[in-house]
């Protein structure tokens, strides 16, 4: 594999779907935090800062290949969309250091 790129393998998507999965409400406001939910974003950040650093994530088993982490982020919401609607954190919102990026809009209030 070249050094420059990443593989999102079957085994770490059905990691991640299972702390999607993963719905046992803690914390306010009105329990919709979930308690593995935090894990998982930490995950998906990580796939995000290796975008932004210009590695290549390709997901095993598919076509899907993201060279840009807007296009990952996409990915993401369609794959977890619940999200971005109960969790206060989510994958872009933390601080970015790069440049010609575009802005990352807050998603939960």
């Amino acid at each position: 594999m070249n050094e420059r790129e990443y593989t999102i393998t079957v085994e770490m998507l059905k990691g991640l779907d299972a702390l999607y999965e993963d719905a046992e409400p803690y914390g306010p406001p009105l329990g919709l935090w979930h308690r593995m939910w935090g894990v998982l974003i930490e995950e998906l950040r990580e796939i995000r800062r290796l975008l932004q650093a210009g590695v290549t994530v390709k997901v095993e088993g598919t076509e899907t290949v993201f060279t840009v982490w807007w296009d990952f982020y996409e990915w993401c919401h369609t794959c977890y969309h619940k999200l971005e609607d109960a969790f206060d954190k989510w994958i872009g919102d933390d601080n970015l250091s790069t440049t010609n990026q575009p802005p990352i809009l807050p998603l939960c209030g």
